[in-house]
Order: C-alpha cells, then structure tokens, then sequence
C-alpha cells in the first residue's frame, strides 16, 4: 500500500507533479489525474500528470536537484526520482565534510548518497575537490616535523586528497566541480582576478590547472568543469566577472588542463540580466566548452545591487504577482537553455524546495515548503513541452 505520508504531500487536492512511485521500494507506479490547487504560497498551479521536469527535458539536457538526502520523507524521495536525472549533494562532498583531517576521510553520507542514486538510476555530480571555503585548516598547518608547511606538501597534500575522493568514487560519479569560486567579485575583467585563497601563496595560480589533471588522472572518463558565481555578469560588454572567467579559462586551457565544462551557478533574481546568460553561454562555446547551470534559483523577492546575490533578510510575504514573476523569469531562463541544448549539459536547482533553499526566505525555488507545486514549476514544464514559449529577451 503507498505510504500516507507520500499521498498527502504529492497527491493533496488533486495535484500530481509527475508520476509517483508507490511505497520505498520504487517498485509500482500510481498517476494521479492532472488537477488544480491552490498552493502553500497562495498561487494557483496546475500540473501534468505523469510528466516530470527530466521528461520535458528529455534529449536536450538533464536536470537536477541538489542536497545531502539525510532526513529526507518518502515525499521528497518520490519528488527526486520523478522530476530529476542527476543530483548533486550540496555539502557532504565539499573538502572539509569529507576529509576533516589529514588521516580521515568521512564516506558515510557520500556514499549512501551514492548508493542511493544508482539504486533510483540517478546519475550524480560531484561537488567541489578544491575551494577557498570548507575546507580544513589542516590543509595549510606544519607537516608532522613540526615545520612550515611547504609547497611541496601542499601539493602532495591537495593531490592526495583529490586522487582519493575522485578515486573513490570512479565509474559512479560521472563528473566534477574540480575548482569553486576561484575568482574575486569584483574587478574590471582585465585580469582573472583570482580571490585571496591559502593555495596560491603556497603553490602559485597553477594549482587549478594541476587539480584538473590529478581528477582526470583519477578518473580519466569523468567530466571535469570550473564551477563559479556570477561569471555571466558582463557578458555582453565581455567585462567584469565574465571578462575574468575567460581570461582563467583560456588559461586552463593553454595549460592542458582537461577541462570539459563551466558551471554557471545561476543564483538569480527577478531583474536578473537575461542578455548577459545567454551572451556568456555562447562565449564558453566559443572556447569549446560545455556549460551547466550549477545550482539555479530564483529568488521570488529582493534583487541583487552586489556581485554576490542577496541571501536572506527577514522571512518575506510574496505575493501572487511575485511568484508570477518568478515563473515569467523561470520561462524565460529555459527558453534560453533550450535554444542552446547543445551546449548546455545539465541544469541543476540548488536545493530540492523553498524549505530546503540556503535562501529559502526568498522562496526561490519550483516547489513550496509543503512541497506543492509554484507557477514556475508548470512554467518550465510549459516551455519544455513547447507550450507558450515566452519572447525571445
């Protein structure tokens, strides 16, 4: 019998998001019909039943959600596996979670992440082997003689670290986020830019192109990409972040880095500069590289007068226009990756709904707290299906 639990949360009022699996196990699937409801947020949304956001996509990317899967209902399991192909876990595989010291790696909730996905045929991303945050202080502290660290063993301490966490997941993690967030915020575009960060004094600006090459040396079939956000600002004047972004890339790339892809990460909001996302996919094309939109969410109030989007604030009241805006912006980002399927690899929400959002105050995602359906949600379904795609930008 299906689990009450899982009824209530996906099935209430009539509403199916896509087809959901009965029980734990998977095993026999239940369609609901189509239906309309009002949602947690006071908007009314109407899904399709037996069609999740992967089904719309099909053949052109795949799509993805992201989290560590710890705590999780049967609901938010049954939502994963309807609507999504890939998942990336959002911290468990950062440098700090999984190797809090030097001679400790911490695989619990990695792998059953892992183990989890290839269960449900979920394809799974890995996020991130080198980072200015989370990651041990250890990395940088004297070796065991007691001496200053060296850059000797900085590297061998980077290099180990890498070969291990990629090495332990070859043949089940089909890529990376080998480097995150390695340029600054702010600056005219006219250098890479690279951020204050505890690698470069002890190895130097190489340190990325030779992370690159320990993971492929790892895994020689995983897909490797420098992940960051903010690097489509600029685009279209190719200054600012952007300009940086491919500065770093042509140098990764003149260094025999084996680099296949950018991940955009998309933290955006309703006045986001649509122009500069598509101009910044196609200029990572130019350089024969993929894109992924990394860790996508549109908040639903607030904008960003910053190079980094606005996080939190008080927990706002959005109105039903706001979140008819936030599907309107929503539509008009997938058009964008649609008409570049074939540059675009994957597009992965940065948390799986509202409740589980790091800036859930905003409401940024397709889903409620309560799991209901948003307006974005049958937004996207819409313009994957080739219904009322919106204009052009």
């Amino acid at each position: 019998m299906m689990n009450r639990h899982l009824i209530r949360a996906l099935m209430a009022s009539a509403i199916l998001t896509a087809t959901v699996y009965a029980g734990n196990d998977g095993d026999a699937p239940a369609t609901a019909q189509a239906g309309t409801s009002r949602s947690a947020s006071g908007s009314e949304a109407v899904a399709t039943a037996s069609v999740g956001l992967k089904d719309a996509y099909a053949g052109k990317f795949l799509m993805g959600a992201a989290g560590d899967l710890r705590g999780y209902s049967d609901a938010e399991l049954a939502n994963i596996k309807a609507n999504y192909d890939i998942l990336t876990p959002e911290n468990c595989m950062k440098p700090q979670p999984i190797h809090p010291s030097e001679n400790r790696y911490s695989w619990t909730t990695p792998d059953a992440l892992v183990e989890w996905c290839l269960e449900n045929n979920i394809k799974v991303w890995g996020h991130t082997l080198l980072w200015h945050a989370q990651t041990g202080r250890w990395f940088f502290e004297p070796g065991a003689d007691g001496q200053p660290v060296t850059r000797e063993l900085a590297m061998a301490r980077l290099k180990d670290h890498i070969m291990t966490v990629v090495g332990h997941y070859k043949g089940r993690v089909i890529g990376w986020d080998v480097v995150n967030e390695a340029i600054a915020d702010r600056g005219t575009g006219q250098t890479e830019n690279l951020r204050n960060s505890s690698w470069y004094p002890l190895i130097g600006p190489e340190v990325l192109t030779l992370a690159f090459k320990w993971a492929h040396e790892a895994d020689p079939n995983a897909q490797l990409y420098y992940n960051d956000y903010g690097i489509e600002s600029g685009a279209v004047e190719n200054k600012g972040k952007h300009a940086s972004s491919m500065l770093l890339l042509k140098r990764l790339i003149a260094e025999g880095a084996p680099i296949n892809g950018v991940g955009i990460q998309g933290h955006w909001h309703l006045d986001t500069n649509l122009a500069d996302v598509e101009q910044a996919i196609s200029n990572y094309k130019s350089l024969g590289l993929e894109v992924s939109i990394s860790e996508l969410d549109v908040t639903a109030t607030g904008t960003n007068t910053g190079a980094f989007p606005t996080r939190g604030g008080a927990d706002a009241t959005v109105s039903d226009e706001a979140f008819q805006r936030q599907a309107e912006v929503y539509a008009k980002l997938f058009d964008i990756f649609k008409r570049h399927s074939d540059t675009i690899s994957r597009v992965t929400f940065w948390g799986l709904s509202d409740r589980r959002s790091w800036r859930s105050r905003q409401r940024p995602l397709l889903f409620d707290a309560q799991l209901q359906p948003k307006p974005a949600y049958q937004a996207i379904l819409d313009v994957g299906m080739g219904k009322n795609e919106p204009a052009t930008p």
